[in-house]
């Protein structure tokens, strides 16, 4: 990030000389990617929980209490390994993929409802013996996580929205174009015309200051997403509004945004903060849509912080 300061706030919290923990992270050690996956690969490993409507990969990494990780719109759980880098110390990091991520049971998207996603999560917590866990949803998988808490609050403790919304339904082009998108012949989202192009002008905020191994890792995640089922994520997506469901949400909510997010605007946030009645707010400065890849030691302070109990 340019201008790093270690007096300067970059949280959006008016912090005080030397106490915000965003300026901390960012002066400190810059994470890199091949540290990330050899630290991974020693010490966890890609697994499948079948689950009662569809199949997933997910991934358990370190040890504490447990924290669940969803990822958004066309993504996949390796945009967590870097924050799961950071986290591993102290929290059992589980990170998972919506339905059909890496093409398993395209077939059964028809079936599968938004509702069937935070049932999955729950089972998941079964499968591996956990009663109660943390959450954080990114984008998309912020939905995830607010039906997640409104309809299954005995089984989480605290909640994590980056780039998090309740409401945000397609227009009617966007509508018919998702639609049409579902036949493409094309069968992955790195097929598509101009695919990394439009992955830059969604994501690419923050990418500058960036080890470059990380935007071909972005590319790399998102990539090999069926255009399928990133369809069928849009279209659950505009079906979902959890803006009445949000003042009976009673858990302590963490909002992540990037002042830069070109994806999800103000408008979506002041949403959260009227409708959460108890919420805490960080804006990243200089941060776009997807900390997880360009602000990962940041996203990880603050994330951090919020679970201690700090924030």
């Amino acid at each position: 990030m340019a201008d790093l300061q270690a007096d300067a706030c970059a949280c959006g919290r008016g912090c005080g000389v030397g106490d915000c923990p965003v300026s901390r992270a960012r002066l400190g050690d810059i994470t890199r990617l091949e540290q990330v996956l050899s630290r991974f690969q020693a010490e966890s490993s890609m697994r499948t929980f079948a689950g009662p409507r569809f199949a997933s990969r997910y991934f358990v990494w370190g040890q504490g209490p447990a924290l669940l990780l969803g990822h958004g719109l066309s993504d996949s759980l390796e945009s967590f390994l870097p924050l799961a880098h950071h986290l591993s110390d102290r929290f059992t990091c589980i990170g998972w993929d919506l339905p059909a991520t890496r093409g398993e049971g395209l077939n059964r998207l028809p079936w599968i409802r938004h509702r069937d996603l935070a049932d999955h999560l729950v089972a998941l917590l079964k499968e591996l013996g956990v009663e109660r866990a943390h959450v954080m949803g990114c984008s998309f998988g912020s939905t995830v996580a607010l039906d997640a808490l409104y309809r299954y609050p005995a089984r989480f403790g605290k909640g994590i929205l980056q780039g998090g919304f309740a409401h945000r339904p397609l227009s009617s082009l966007q509508r018919w174009l998702v639609r049409l998108a579902r036949f493409a012949r094309r069968p992955v989202m790195r097929q598509m015309p101009k695919y990394e192009e439009f992955l830059r002008k969604g994501n690419g905020e923050g990418f500058e200051t960036r080890d470059p191994a990380f935007w071909g890792y972005l590319v790399t995640s998102a990539g090999p997403t069926p255009v399928k089922a990133v369809c069928h994520q849009a279209l659950w997506l505009d079906q979902v509004d959890f803006r009445p469901r949000l003042p009976d949400i009673r858990h302590p909510v963490l909002l992540v945004h990037g002042n830069r997010d070109r994806l999800v605007g103000p408008a979506c946030r002041e949403t959260l903060k009227r409708g959460l009645p108890n919420h805490q707010e960080v804006v990243l400065q200089g941060c776009g849509h997807v900390p997880c890849y360009t602000d990962t030691e940041a996203l990880a302070a603050v994330v951090g912080e919020f679970l201690n109990g700090q924030g």
